[in-house]
């Protein structure tokens, strides 16, 4: 019992969040559009296997709040994004032994008339541990859902 207490103490010490990417454009948005578009719409093509009730209203509006922040011009686009890959962390689990939760889709931009005018792999990844690691696994599906939203804005938007 005695060499349970410290082993325990540490493992509540320890504490993190890992990420990792994987994206990049499939076929860039032309410079005028990077600079001068705005998100008007964002459309979840699928619901991942394991994703919450809720999901696709979460995520269609998370993106587009994500992408108001760096898609500020004023020509309209819209996105269309299909996931691929969809895992949450355990938050019990990930007290005790790092635990990953990732996100992986591609994101299409149509242009007004629906021409598809830019498309992206997208792919986040958090490894995490330890208390903070289990609060973090609690809200992960929020936390994929803005990462993924970053990620989106780095890769057409240059946000």
């Amino acid at each position: 019992m005695k060499m349970i207490v410290p082993v325990l103490a540490g493992l509540l010490m320890l504490a993190g969040c890992q990420s990792s990417k994987g994206s990049m454009p499939i076929t860039a948005l032309p410079q005028a559009l990077s600079s001068g578009g705005t998100v008007t719409g964002v459309t979840l093509a699928n619901t991942p296997n394991g994703a919450g009730g809720g999901f696709r209203e979460a995520f269609q509006s998370g993106v587009l709040a994500g992408l108001e922040q760096c898609a500020t011009g004023s020509t309209p686009l819209t996105v269309r994004v299909t996931l691929d890959g969809y895992q949450t962390a355990n938050p019990g689990l990930a007290l005790f032994a790092p635990a990953q939760s990732q996100i992986s889709g591609v994101a299409t931009v149509y242009d007004a008339q629906g021409t598809e005018v830019g498309r992206y792999r997208i792919r986040r990844s958090f490894t995490m541990g330890g208390v903070g690691g289990m609060v973090v696994a609690a809200g992960a599906e929020k936390m994929m859902i803005d990462h993924f939203a970053g990620e989106l804005c780095k890769q057409a938007f240059a946000g």
